[in-house]
């Protein structure tokens, strides 16, 4: 049972991967709600989608590799690329002019690449725990693992079970693993049990390829630094304060490199948009609102 059905849904065949999309409600202002795919898809938002859907037109999609798109498992078909290319699809299959882009944990990556490829069609960035390159710093499990990502380990556990061979032939342990850990709040069932249900309608041959593909072709540091600096739109950073996926130093550097506002949700950890809806959704609505009347 959903909240709220679309009032227009559709399939685009991007390149031989199918790309799912769902327009809800009526507006001025268009959002793009992008989801941190294939880990889950666009139902992630399921508690902003109703409320923003009142007062705006709220197009979302599932990411590829996850929900009802496609799932292509080489790395060359999860590039920052690709999924920039989704996002121009889909846009030009709702005939979106513009939008404010919204944007989830290393989904903010390729939206900051869009908002510098087409300006134009970015009125502004919401990024909710970000998961960018360069910016704060990468949580420690992140590194250490790194290193182990592609050995064979003797009886993994923990963070250690961010390996290649596990996410792939225990896909489930390492997925319960994960939103277990992410969810630092009290009384978390009800989201755990969705995350890990959206994460297994994928496999972890796509979360692999995902994994390596959005890594390709990075720019460095500076060139990154220089993209979010020239991003003339509004942006608003929303980082729960015990982020264990993201870093809240992360968070706060990208809002002060693009000159944006800046919300620390206290107490909350990676999945603040459906652990603190109402906080979330209010300071969207309290964003546009303020972006609206100045523009």
């Amino acid at each position: 049972m959903r909240a709220r059905d679309p009032d227009r849904a559709g399939v685009i065949d991007r390149d031989g991967v199918d790309i799912y999309y769902e327009v809800h409600g009526d507006g001025d202002t268009t959002l793009l709600m992008i989801p941190p795919s294939p880990i889950t898809h666009s139902r992630i938002y399921k508690a902003q989608i109703p409320f923003l859907a009142r007062n705006h037109r709220v197009v979302t999609f599932d990411g590829r590799g996850n929900g009802r798109s496609g799932r292509p498992t080489e790395k060359a078909s999860h590039t920052r690329a690709e999924n920039v290319a989704d996002i121009v699809a889909v846009l030009d299959a709702t005939a979106t002019k513009s939008v404010v882009l919204v944007a989830h944990c290393h989904a903010n990556w390729w939206a900051v690449e869009f908002a510098d490829r087409y300006p134009e069609r970015v009125d502004a960035l919401i990024a909710i725990d970000p998961g960018v390159p360069y910016l704060g710093r990468s949580q420690q499990h992140w590194v250490d693992t790194a290193k182990t990502f592609d050995e064979v380990l003797d009886d993994p556990t923990g963070w250690e079970l961010f390996n290649r061979h596990v996410i792939v032939n225990e896909h489930h342990r390492w997925v319960e693993f994960f939103f277990g850990a992410q969810l630092v709040e009290r009384h978390s069932t009800k989201q755990y049990e969705d995350a890990v249900a959206w994460a297994l309608e994928s496999s972890g041959e796509v979360l692999v390829a995902a994994e390596e593909g959005i890594e390709l072709h990075p720019p460095d540091r500076e060139a990154f630094l220089s993209i979010c600096q020239n991003l003339d739109i509004p942006v608003l950073v929303i980082h729960g304060s015990e982020d264990v996926c993201q870093a809240v130093e992360r968070g706060r550097e990208l809002a002060a490199v693009t000159n944006g506002e800046y919300l620390e949700i206290e107490g909350a950890g990676h999945l603040t948009l459906a652990r603190e809806p109402v906080k979330v959704n209010r300071a969207i609505k309290e964003f546009i609102d303020r972006m609206v009347r100045a523009r």
